[in-house]
């Protein structure tokens, strides 16, 4: 049984949403941040902040008193965020991190990959310097001694995400939705609260180790078709606007493309999809439905006054 976890990346979407989940289950957690401000977001979900300005440099003697009584850590931080093409895929904080679980006898370690990273070299859309750092984390993870499993998720969907409420705020203000291409690149989404169940029944069981899982939800469908299923949802209709996809790609290098930075827009574009059955056995059950998920971070838009 699970007592308490360890979360780098706490502040992030997924992260906040897993202290929610740990707190209502009675687990402790160590919510690990760089920012005074994260550190309080932390306190208010019931974590305990540990605050660690760049992992990059010698991080594991600070962080082995905070690991101390953690019985797995789950690394949700970018690989690395260093402003250089070849920082960006140097995982040094991430290797930081798992000396300091080894010194402190962390068991556990989950760490969040990318969907598409098996297509490297073979998918244009996946051979990048994203995928490239998560390939990067993944190996550093997997020349450790530490029982691991890696998630490479599809789209992560709930309250505060940065894909699907986006786009729900641009049906509300515009029934004329450009996208890029003809929309027939397929996503598999999850909602978030399943993402965080998976992660702590990943936690909880013990299985063969290392151990990759994609992390996708029960339904597939096109970009186009979710731009519709998101607007019958909302009562909406919508007309779609195609532009090119070199034109998408080039506007997100130079200003971003509807918020989506270039990596953004080439996991949009990456067309991959798996099956969700090894997510369903962690999780314990059904996934929650698209529809349902939709429906869920529509209402909570609404309520938040977000849509006007």
């Amino acid at each position: 049984m699970l007592r308490k976890i360890a979360i780098v990346g706490a502040n992030g979407f997924v992260g906040r949403h897993l202290l929610e989940l740990v707190a209502q289950k009675g687990i402790g957690s160590v919510g690990i941040v760089r920012s005074a401000a994260a550190a309080v977001l932390v306190q208010g979900l019931s974590g305990t902040p540990f605050q660690v300005a760049d992992l990059e440099k010698d991080a594991m003697t600070p962080l082995i008193p905070a690991l101390a009584t953690c019985d797995g850590l789950v690394y949700l931080a970018s690989v690395s965020a260093g402003p250089r093409a070849r920082d960006r895929t140097d995982p040094a904080g991430l290797v930081n991190v798992l000396a300091a679980c080894r010194a402190a006898g962390v068991p556990k370690f989950v760490f969040f990959s990318g969907l598409g990273i098996a297509h490297y070299g073979m998918n244009p859309h996946c051979t990048n310097s994203y995928f490239l750092a998560k390939m990067a984390g993944e190996v550093a993870l997997f020349r450790s001694s530490l029982t691991s499993t890696v998630f490479r998720p599809s789209y992560l969907f709930g309250a505060g995400d940065e894909f699907l409420s986006p786009l729900i705020l641009r049906i509300a203000a515009d029934p004329d939705i450009e996208i890029p291409g003809e929309g027939g690149y397929r996503l598999q989404p999850l909602a978030v609260r399943d993402a965080a169940l998976a992660v702590l029944g990943a936690l909880e069981h013990s299985e063969a180790s290392p151990r990759v899982i994609d992390l996708v939800g029960p339904e597939v469908l096109s970009y186009r078709a979710l731009v519709g299923r998101i607007a019958s949802i909302m009562g909406r209709r919508v007309e779609v606007r195609e532009r090119p996809v070199n034109e998408a790609l080039a506007l997100a290098r130079e200003s971003g493309y509807f918020g989506l930075r270039p990596h953004d827009l080439a996991c949009l574009l990456c067309d991959e999809v798996s099956d969700p059955s090894a997510v369903e056995s962690l999780v314990g059950g059904k996934l929650e439905p698209l529809d349902g998920v939709i429906a869920r971070t529509v209402a909570a838009l609404e309520s938040s006054g977000s849509q006007g």
